[in-house]
């Protein structure tokens, strides 16, 4: 399998559950997702340009935990890169959504088509190891 870049994994880490006890379910995780491309895409033009991207990522977290301008540049730029598979400097929300399943595939370990608490866990672990 491809190695998915940390920017992936931080969206689907972002788009778990909260509670340790709950499953997300492919086909949650991609409603969630349309909906945040939704809310990423500020110019309502279908697609996610670069400092669209940028933008939404920055806004991600709180307080210490929020992600500074740099990072959120670089985790863009990496996300954009992977996302963008017809290298056309945009982001359609099925390149996304393809993505995000990849992505959401990776921490599947069970291939149950759910993340559990351990596969969660072991999302955000990917996250702060930055795979």
């Amino acid at each position: 399998m491809t190695r998915l870049l940390p920017a992936g994994a931080l969206i689907v880490a972002a788009l778990l559950p909260a509670a340790a006890s709950a499953q997300e379910t492919r086909a949650s995780a991609a409603a969630k997702f349309s909906r945040e491309f939704a809310a990423s895409d500020t110019n309502k033009d279908g697609s996610l340009s670069r400092a669209e991207v940028k933008a939404r990522i920055g806004q991600m977290g709180s307080g210490a935990k929020k992600i500074d301008p740099v990072h959120a540049e670089r985790l863009a730029g990496l996300w954009f890169d992977r996302a963008d598979t017809n290298k056309d400097g945009k982001v359609t929300e099925a390149e996304a959504q393809a993505l995000l399943s990849a992505t959401f595939a990776k921490y599947d370990a069970d291939r149950n088509g759910k993340i559990g608490a351990a596969e969660k866990s072991a999302a955000k672990k990917g996250v702060a190891a930055g795979r």
